[in-house]
């Protein structure tokens, strides 16, 4: 009887043990992912993390549909099909490398406003798909060159203080101005009286949630916005007799892998950019591969302090954490993208809402990784979530960035004047890139025409040639 016991308890002790080892393993597991990714040191959390990753990819979803859209009046359906997946793929794996590699909240996906670009020459019938393919890969090339070689630190550092300090600012009015768009929330057309639809007021009320929940300090405030906006959306189309869930059942679940492979994939054509008269064509694409690396080393340079900023991820000695990483990263993803056959991947500035729900590392990245290679195979489901709804996002995120302003000295003119401009510009021209170009070149001028030459950094003033030779080419 007395050994019956003890072989119990000697049963219980082993259970016990077990249980033991598991949750050590288990916490040993998580303090590895903790540790790797810094989570705790940033101030963060496992479920601010996943929140942050969600909303990115919520604010950023609508990328699979917008990009296709630019190229619909090239290829016709075959190539919508093949670049919807080219897309996602890319997001997908430039993301997963810049949390992996560079640890950063910050996520990369093709680039609209060099999209716009790419498909502007192959509408004017300069270029084909496939030599814009081309340039984009040279493209993604030079970049990566320009940050192996210690180039593209130099440019960074070339910028002034004070147009380091407008960027974020200059990016908050950008994102702002997306966001109130007619072709986002649509709240401008509500506020002017010319609202034909009940979208704008699905985009105020999700914004009122995100702001009032915002201000509470209510973690995921941007998430839980968003996702009132979706559920009055629902309430609104089945009230007008409009069946929200239509688009379950009238679209297919499966990727179209075989447009991919068929239309986008290594199409490139490097013989047709240098056919006819070699100087002539080679100063062509000299050019054109020019402005697209200055597009998109600014876009990306203007990107990661606006998201450095927001979330104070800047090292000792005051620079973006990992920041030549992130760089090499992003050129990296602009060779791999042209690859896929989709222009250059490149951070997005959206990045923020992530960061302003919590992110601080590249763990949120993973989970917007994971949603958006989910997103392949859900899309009808995703496409209930309207775009009015994650556009307000994109307005406190906009307004929230405005809180650098105050380090700006206004009362020097010399400061004040270009990062003025620098801010400015980026709204009205619809390109963060033209607004630090437009900055840098005031400065540099007013700087020399005040004989402050010994102040300039000398490599600002090769920055400040490029651009003028750079807006130089758009009336060549």
């Amino acid at each position: 009887m007395a050994k019956k016991k003890r072989e119990e308890v000697d049963i219980d002790n082993a259970e016990v043990s077990i249980q033991n080892d598991n949750n050590n393993i288990k916490h040993s597991f998580k303090q590895k992912i903790d540790d790797f990714f810094k989570i705790s040191q940033r101030g963060s959390s496992f479920k601010k993390e996943f929140i942050g990753g969600l909303v990115n990819f919520m604010v950023i979803s609508y990328i699979m549909v917008v990009i296709p859209g630019l190229f619909s009046g090239i290829g016709g359906e075959g190539l919508w099909k093949a670049l919807f997946v080219a897309t996602i793929l890319t997001t997908v794996l430039a993301t997963l490398c810049m949390a992996l590699w560079a640890n950063l909240p910050v996520i990369l996906a093709p680039g609209i406003g060099v999209a716009s670009f790419i498909v502007g020459l192959i509408q004017t019938g300069e270029y084909s798909y496939s030599q814009a393919m081309a340039i984009s890969f040279m493209a993604g090339v030079l970049f990566v060159i320009l940050t192996v070689t210690g180039l593209r630190k130099k440019i960074v550092n070339a910028i002034p203080k004070s147009i380091k300090l407008a960027i974020p600012i200059g990016v908050g009015l950008f994102i702002l101005n997306v966001g109130l768009s007619s072709s986002n929330s649509g709240i401008l057309d509500l506020i002017s009286g010319t609202a034909t639809g009940f979208s704008a007021i699905v985009a105020l009320v999700s914004f009122i949630i995100m702001a009032v929940l915002y201000v509470k300090n209510v973690k995921g405030a941007i998430f839980f916005g968003i996702l009132g906006g979706t559920v009055l959306d629902i309430i609104i189309k089945f009230c007008i007799g409009i069946n929200p869930f239509e688009v379950l059942r009238t679209n297919s679940y499966i990727p179209p892998f075989g447009e991919f492979f068929e239309n986008s994939f290594l199409q490139f054509d490097f013989a047709g950019l240098f056919a006819g008269n070699l100087f002539s064509a080679i100063s062509s694409v000299v050019l054109v591969v020019f402005a697209v690396v200055l597009m998109d080393l600014f876009d990306t340079v203007g990107t990661l302090l606006a998201t450095a900023q927001k979330g104070n991820l800047f090292d000792e000695k005051g620079e973006v954490i990992n920041q030549g990483r992130a760089m090499l990263v992003d050129g990296s993803s602009a060779v791999v993208s042209s690859c896929f056959g989709i222009p250059n991947a490149s951070s997005y500035v959206e990045s923020t809402s992530g960061i302003a729900s919590g992110a601080r590392t590249g763990l949120s990245g993973i989970f917007t990784s994971l949603f958006f290679a989910l997103s392949l195979f859900i899309s009808p489901i995703i496409m209930l979530i309207p775009v009015y709804a994650t556009a307000p996002a994109l307005i406190l995120v906009g307004i929230l960035m405005f809180d650098g302003v105050n380090k700006l000295d206004f009362t020097d003119l010399t400061v004040a004047i270009p990062a003025v401009l620098t801010m400015i510009m980026m709204p009205l021209t619809n390109n963060i890139s033209i607004g630090i170009a437009v900055g840098l070149i005031s400065y540099t001028f007013i700087m020399m025409l005040t004989g402050q030459f010994k102040k300039i950094n000398a490599f600002t003033y090769v920055i400040t040639a490029l651009f003028i030779v750079y807006f130089v080419t758009l009336y060549i």
